[in-house]
């Protein structure tokens, strides 16, 4: 009789968990009803089986502490985005400056054809300048978008002691420990010049690469593979058509979403 009322006590409290240990019963009775009291090891395990294929806690308790599931950010991890380009940039500005304000960033795009990384070239045509101006107008970043070096390659970018010049230049000049992603290159061979930009930009990317794996801030956007992968998308031996720029846009989009650790 007192059996009796604590079940009807729990179905009155909580019809929820009343009918949920009732299917637990069930399901275990039946399990129990097809394993004679001396079965065999094979029944045993056929029985284990069975239980093991019931429904789990997605969540189990580990050590005697509740895996917690945590929400996801309700904002972007990087907030304030800066963009330092060349030509390429330039192309993909306008479905960068989208897809960069659908997402929810604060953000430049400084892109200018052209462009090289000295600080020694002229305004607007300097990567390092650029990275200052956007810092004392603008203000700081705690993101950076580096897309440069293309125009570089013929100066020098080809040979790694330069090239890891180049780079450190640049990086030397954004907001001090902000989360920087660097797009590398792919330039084709240019009938019009002997010079071997295909050779000049595998260097620069090893360079770029080589950076990156002694800095946790840095990050480098394989546009390289993602282009070779789209060779009709080329109209010259270095820019992109429509489809092209869209997608390298989109491309740095979603490298922001998965900041350097």
């Amino acid at each position: 009789m007192r059996q009796r009322n604590r079940v009807a006590d729990v179905q009155r409290r909580s019809p929820g968990m009343a009918r949920l240990l009732m299917s637990a019963g069930l399901v275990l009775g039946l399990v129990a009803a097809t394993v004679p009291a001396r079965t065999s090891d094979s029944a045993r395990a056929t029985a284990a089986l069975e239980l093991s294929m019931l429904p789990q806690a997605s969540a189990p308790a580990v050590r005697g502490e509740q895996v917690r599931i945590r929400p996801l950010p309700s904002r972007p991890a990087c907030h304030r985005v800066a963009v330092i380009g060349d030509s390429l940039m330039d192309n993909a500005r306008w479905y960068l400056s989208s897809a960069l304000g659908q997402a929810g960033y604060s953000f430049v795009i400084d892109a200018q054809p052209s462009r090289r990384i000295p600080e020694s070239v002229r305004v607007p045509y300097s990567g390092v300048m650029a990275a200052r101006q956007v810092r004392s107008t603008w203000g700081d970043a705690d993101c950076w978008v580096i897309a440069l070096g293309s125009n570089d390659l013929i100066y020098g970018g080809g040979v790694t002691a330069i090239a890891a010049s180049l780079i450190e230049s640049m990086l030397a000049s954004v907001t001090p420990d902000s989360s920087i992603w660097w797009v590398n290159l792919d330039y084709h061979q240019d009938p019009e010049f002997s010079f071997d930009f295909v050779g000049a930009t595998s260097t620069f990317n090893a360079a770029l690469e080589t950076r990156a794996a002694v800095d946790a801030n840095l990050t480098v956007i394989d546009w390289y593979s993602l282009a070779e992968s789209h060779r009709e998308w080329f109209f010259d031996p270095v820019h992109v058509d429509t489809i092209g720029s869209r997608a390298r846009a989109q491309q740095v989009v979603d490298a922001l979403g998965h900041p350097p650790e």
